[in-house]
């Protein structure tokens, strides 16, 4: 059944008793995740009638912070002042519509291919910031700065609320722009975004990325790992670290 529920992209799941419960972004998801359990003959309850209150509210009482990496505590629950565990850092980024929680492999990906990164000091791009958890990792990692792009103004609405949960928040800059609005290079710049949103906009990507700097692009389905690959290296574009998690692929490029 984790299965089935999986395919179709849920935020999260949670047991209540003998019940496990699905939380999707989108009605049309749920309502395609319980088809699919109706023709596996899965007893289910599909409630999509929730206009009138924020559909993640129930996602972020239930949620529990967690562990991520060597470094970070994520809680993706309701904003919070409990400190972490000693010795981690807490990124707060309460369940919303904008992607990002830490809760998805390719979210965690990218996060933990950034903490083995030599960030401090650093000038960081986020590209397709959602929820703004990666931009907010690199400086809480010791990047000087990290400016954090969505094409979904929404998304930087809310990434702009979490940057006010975080002392080093005011380290983070936003905006609702693609990344060929923005000028500059930096030495490093993260894309945690599926290969239909990337690679249309790459080219405006690797010019983001300084000489001798590294791009990390999270969010490829490892089947489409090849092609994708196939598409990113080249003469200038050399494969520096890959890390896979339950079909999810995350890359990290280096630029010559």
């Amino acid at each position: 059944m984790l299965g089935l529920l999986a395919i179709f992209g849920p935020l999260g799941l949670e047991e209540s008793g003998p019940d496990l419960v699905a939380f999707y972004r989108e009605a049309d998801a749920a309502r395609a995740a319980a088809e699919a359990l109706d023709a596996a003959g899965v007893t289910r309850e599909l409630a999509t009638d929730l206009s009138e209150r924020d559909p993640l509210e129930a996602y972020r009482a239930l949620s529990r912070p967690f562990p991520l990496g060597a470094v970070f505590w994520i809680d993706p629950g309701p904003a919070s002042e409990a400190p972490p565990p000693p010795g981690r850092i807490a990124l707060r980024v309460p369940a919303s519509r904008a992607f990002g929680t830490g809760a998805h492999e390719s979210t965690k990906l990218a996060i933990l291919a950034l903490e083995e990164e030599p960030l401090e000091g650093r000038f960081i791009l986020d590209v397709g910031t959602g929820s703004g958890i990666l931009a907010l990792a690199a400086v809480a990692l010791g990047a000087r700065s990290a400016v954090g792009v969505d094409a979904d103004s929404q998304a930087v609405f809310v990434a702009r609320e979490n940057l006010l949960l975080h002392s080093f928040g005011s380290r983070v800059a936003l905006a609702a722009a693609s990344p060929a609005a923005i000028s500059g290079v930096f030495s490093h710049v993260v894309a945690n975004l599926l290969p239909e949103e990337f690679l249309p906009v790459r080219a405006s990507v690797f010019a983001r990325v300084a000489p001798r700097g590294r791009l990390i692009v999270s969010g490829i389905p490892t089947e489409r790992e090849g092609a994708v690959l196939s598409k990113l290296c080249g003469p200038r574009w050399s494969l520096a670290a890959c890390r896979r998690e339950n079909g999810w692929t995350c890359v990290t490029l280096d630029r010559g």
